[in-house]
């Protein structure tokens, strides 16, 4: 028998004729003429080759092939009507589920910790996988299901994705708490000669921003150290003479060790958002942590 020529209709009437073993009330089941449900049980007949009902004084009986259908006929037709239902809403109190994030150190420092206190409150099964971000393969890793949700930068979403903006973030620049060399004001001149700390953020393009802008004015910088993370960055920054330009939000979290200034020069801001691919777009408990992200993101980060 090949599953390919069979109706799946005739399932149906098989699970109707067998829970009523009786062709007349299979048809009223099944919403049928009588006629019609007898055809049906006929076209049954010769698909398992086995009579399937016989008359008897005492109605129909099922042969011993109807009993042996009995049960995964059921199982079938309940595995179907599960499928082509309409999800039901992500229960987050009581679900057990894992999600996969890929983020940037950064965006780790200014959403996970308050996701993870959230998830401990409101949805005590639900555990988090976080990865590196990897810009050039990350649309990759979201078609094949590696990663439900990508929260990173915005301008670095890869054309094809579903996105959606969280926050808009500015850049400060920071010393050290007792620097001498920096004043109550911080000067294009006095930025320009401290040496820097420069985040090169691989694919994102954040590297050459500040030194493009200081070109625009005939300026430039002497970069000492350059790092691929920003999380390095207020440590080094703590222990050295050296300037930098970090997300404000990760400044304000080393307030007590970083002095924080208004950048002497236009840092352009940039909006953190999720991204996802299509193949979760419907998906209830995708959904879900998206406006949990959302509702988290958009509260005060102090």
């Amino acid at each position: 028998m090949d599953i390919r020529n069979v109706d799946l209709n005739l399932l149906v009437a098989l699970d109707a004729l067998l829970a009523e073993r009786s062709v007349s009330r299979a048809a009223v089941r099944l919403h049928l003429s009588q006629p019609a449900a007898s055809a049906l049980l006929a076209r049954l007949r010769e698909l398992f080759g086995d009579p399937l009902l016989l008359r008897s004084a005492r109605g129909m009986l099922p042969t011993p092939r109807a009993l042996e259908l009995l049960g995964p006929v059921r199982r079938v037709l309940d595995e179907i009507d599960a499928i082509v239902q309409p999800r039901s809403a992500f229960d987050a109190a009581s679900a057990e589920h894992t999600f996969t994030l890929s983020a940037s150190d950064y965006v780790e420092y200014a959403l996970l910790p308050k996701l993870v206190d959230y998830l401990e409150r409101k949805a005590p099964g639900v555990s988090l996988e976080v990865r590196p971000l990897d810009l050039p393969l990350v649309a990759k890793q979201m078609e094949s299901g590696d990663v439900d949700l990508c929260v990173t930068g915005l301008q670095n979403a890869p054309a094809g994705l579903h996105a959606r903006p969280l926050y808009t973030e500015r850049m400060v620049a920071v010393v050290r708490r007792d620097h001498r060399g920096v004043g109550a004001r911080l000067t294009l001149d006095k930025y320009c000669s401290l040496e820097h700390i420069r985040v090169s953020v691989p694919g994102s393009g954040f590297s050459t921003r500040i030194d493009a802008v200081l070109a625009t004015m005939g300026r430039k910088r002497h970069v000492r150290l350059a790092v691929p993370h920003f999380l390095l960055v207020p440590e080094i920054v703590a222990r050295s003479d050296m300037i930098s330009a970090l997300p404000e939000r990760l400044a304000h979290g080393y307030a007590t060790k970083l002095r924080i200034f208004e950048p002497p020069l236009d840092i352009e801001s940039f909006t953190v958002g999720e991204i996802w691919h299509e193949r979760n777009q419907l998906d209830p408990a995708q959904q879900w942590l998206r406006d949990v992200l959302l509702e988290l993101a958009q509260q005060s980060p102090k």
